[in-house]
């Protein structure tokens, strides 16, 4: 057995282990956590920075406004055999520089696709008058002769018939052989040419009218199928709505209201005379007459081109924020087979021409 001094002496020695341990650990531990700093430290980063947009870009040449995948359909419906069928269109670069371009149609037999040029927009002036409609009545007394003038041209005169019941009537008046250009305003003079006014309508005259209008030209020339005539006015003779701004003169009150007359069962043309003590015969330059003006300003207004233009000289050439109209033509011809046809043509660019 051991005696207390050896006891004491192992008790010592225990305390002194127990310090050394902890102190130990706790370098072991301090060692790894540098380890780690300096393993992260090492790695490589992928980029110094990022500039970031998100560019929406347009397409460079447009037809209308479109872009390339968004055809624009024309000649909806049946066409004719033997018909020229035309629509314009408008070329635009919207880019940082001009291009070349060039027009592609697929063949197909029996159709005929050409491009015109098209600068004046489809101005009125390159085309003439073509009719005049006048619905006057031709009453029971036989006092409803009248002439007409356009812009101080003699281009009607009508003889009364008479009768009962009376009667109104569409007068077509070709203007055509007087080649009248359409644009601008026109006076229309409707001048009574009876010998003498009719006495039961005193003061208002008997030379009824309810209805006028002005037509121009049709919008596809004689080398294509013919148009329809291009209504360029119109007036609702004894409607204010519609006489407004058409500077009417001359007319009498709206009829029969101030009349008593039926005037065969329309009621709000208006009649003109204006007779008065002293007039001389209406065959004289003071015939009575009454006055309205019909437009052309804006008959061509949704232009539709014809083939009078030139042809497009083709590759062409459409510097940066210029823009060109066209006239697209597509001829069928009579011996065409019935059936559906599907007539594409693309806006390509291609190489500038090399100089001869």
């Amino acid at each position: 057995m051991k005696d207390i001094s050896e006891i004491e002496e192992h008790v010592d020695r225990l305390k002194l282990k127990k310090p050394f341990m902890k102190k130990k650990t706790a370098v072991v531990v301090s060692f790894a956590v540098v380890l780690m700093v300096a393993m992260a430290s090492a790695g490589l980063i992928s980029h110094f920075g990022e500039i970031k947009t998100v560019a929406h870009v347009a397409q460079a040449v447009t037809i209308d406004g479109h872009n390339w995948d968004d055809p624009i359909i024309n000649f909806e419906g049946t066409v004719k055999p033997g018909c020229c069928y035309t629509s314009t269109h408008t070329i635009e670069v919207d880019a940082c520089e001009g291009m070349w371009l060039d027009w592609e149609t697929p063949p197909i037999e029996g159709v005929d696709v050409t491009i015109y040029e098209f600068e004046d927009g489809g101005n009125c002036c390159n085309h003439i008058l073509w009719e005049l409609e006048l619905e006057v009545l031709d009453g029971m007394a036989t006092w409803d002769d009248f002439d007409v003038q356009v812009d101080g041209i003699d281009v009607y005169s009508y003889e009364a018939q008479g009768g009962d019941p009376e009667t109104w009537i569409m007068h077509n008046i070709d203007l055509t052989p007087f080649e009248i250009p359409c644009c601008g305003a026109h006076m229309i003079k409707i001048i009574c040419t009876a010998c003498e006014p009719w006495r039961y309508f005193d003061p208002y005259g008997q030379l009824a009218v309810n209805y006028a209008a002005l037509y121009c030209e049709p919008d596809v020339s004689s080398q294509c199928c013919p148009g329809e005539p291009v209504l360029c006015d119109e007036v609702d003779i004894g409607n204010p709505a519609s006489e407004s701004g058409h500077y009417m003169d001359g007319w009498g009150p709206i009829e029969p209201a101030n009349s008593g007359g039926v005037y065969g069962g329309i009621n709000d043309c208006r009649a003109t005379w204006f007779w008065t003590d002293g007039d001389d015969l209406p065959q004289t330059t003071d015939a009575p007459h009454a006055l309205l003006e019909l437009s052309c300003e804006e008959c061509y207004e949704e232009s539709e081109c014809d083939c009078e233009h030139p042809i497009m000289e083709t590759p062409f050439y459409l510097d940066v924020g210029e823009s060109m109209d066209i006239c697209y033509a597509v001829h069928f011809s009579t011996m065409i087979a019935p059936g559906e046809y599907e007539i594409s043509t693309i806006l390509v660019p291609v190489d500038p021409p090399q100089p001869l």
